[in-house]
């Protein structure tokens, strides 16, 4: 029976030139060496060497019979690395998704982190709403999703990332700026950036309001945050939102106040259910972890949450 090994003992002895090099080489003994090539040439029954006095010369049929042998040897070290590179951080591609507000804010960071660290993975991102999310990844469009609801049930696997108060923000210059805590009533006639009526964070703020006995002005309404924070930034009005996703905007073009009663704001990731989460996925997951830390710790000391 022909072994790996006899081919190895063939590649080191055309490698090197004389089976007491090929030795060295494989860290063996030489009679070793000319076993496993007597053994190679008996079993495939080609005579791969002329022995002449000091030397040994490949025949034809040994030349022809190296190619393909080194051939085989560059596809095994192919191999060799490809596992040392799945080991490390997997292959292939990663297929994230996200909603738009983190599409836009924490997720280009994560995915610059990810990529200086694996270079090997490719990164596929899809963006939509929490439901259409949902449904990506249970139909495994999606390895993983960022969402800030989940549907009803266990169609996914779960894991909450955060959960958070919001924050009113205003422009610099608004003389609310000079109170430390914001409240409904403060809202009472002021111009407001808001959420339009039948999303979940809208209920929720309505509901704040409602309690309070206020009744806003809201100029504009957009579903994304982001564009309500740019929009803050060019004085159109005030907004409250997920202080994560003004963050970028807390360096001078918005200013942040805690919101008391608050809405909360939530990132939750969902996962295929019953599918093992693959390198690449854990690896990512880590770094959207440690962003979030950071951030968290950002928003403490810029809005006092």
């Amino acid at each position: 029976m022909i072994r790996l090994s006899h081919f190895e003992a063939f590649n080191a002895v055309m490698r090197s030139g004389s089976m007491t090099a090929a030795a060295t080489l494989l860290h063996t003994s030489q009679p070793n060496i000319s076993r496993a090539i007597s053994r190679l040439e008996s079993e495939t029954g080609l005579k791969l060497f002329d022995r002449l006095p000091g030397k040994l010369q490949p025949t034809s049929d040994g030349l022809a019979l190296f190619e393909e042998v080194r051939r085989s040897f560059v596809g095994l070290r192919q191999l060799t690395e490809a596992a040392h590179r799945i080991h490390r951080s997997g292959s292939g591609i990663l297929r994230l998704g996200s909603v738009q507000s983190h599409s836009l804010a924490v997720i280009p960071r994560a995915v610059k982190l990810f990529s200086d660290t694996f270079p090997e993975v490719t990164i596929s991102i899809h963006a939509a709403h929490s439901d259409v999310l949902s449904r990506w990844v249970q139909e495994h469009i999606c390895d993983f999703a960022l969402v800030s609801t989940t549907p009803p049930g266990d169609a996914v696997e779960r894991e909450e990332l955060y959960n958070i108060d919001a924050v009113c923000i205003l422009p610099p210059n608004h003389p609310l700026v000079r109170k430390a805590v914001i409240t409904p009533a403060d809202l009472q006639g002021q111009p407001l950036i808001t959420v339009p009526r039948g999303e979940q964070i809208r209920e929720m703020f309505d509901k704040v309001l409602q309690d309070a006995g206020v009744d806003v002005n809201d100029v504009v309404q957009t579903p994304y945050s982001s564009i309500a924070c740019a929009l803050v930034a060019q004085g159109i009005g005030l907004a409250v939102v997920n202080p994560f996703v003004a963050m970028p905007y807390l360096q001078g073009d918005v200013v942040a106040r805690p919101f008391l009663p608050a809405p909360t704001h939530s990132a939750i990731l969902i996962y295929p259910k019953g599918k093992p989460k693959g390198r690449p996925v854990k690896n990512f997951v880590a770094i959207l972890r440690q962003l979030i830390r950071e951030d968290h710790m950002t928003i403490k000391g810029r809005v006092q949450v």
